[in-house]
């Protein structure tokens, strides 16, 4: 994306697209975090394997960029 089009994006679209970013970054960050903590992929079977993934379930997040929907 250059500046002239960056220039041309409204202020709600920015944030949407901020916002967006932000999501895709903490999920990978989150689901690294949780195959690091179990020594594990998502449906990975090993010897090493420390635990298992019982679910989860969506949250919103309020950041300075806005609200992100079901985290």
């Amino acid at each position: 994306m250059d500046r002239e089009e960056l220039k041309r994006l409204t202020k709600e679209e920015k944030g949407r697209r901020i916002r967006e970013g932000v999501k895709a970054v903490i999920e990978q960050v989150l689901e690294e975090e949780m195959t690091e903590h179990l020594a594990a992929g998502y449906r990975e079977r090993t010897p090493s394997r420390r635990g298992e993934r019982n679910g989860y379930y969506t949250r919103d997040l309020i950041t300075p960029a806005g609200r992100i929907a079901q985290l």
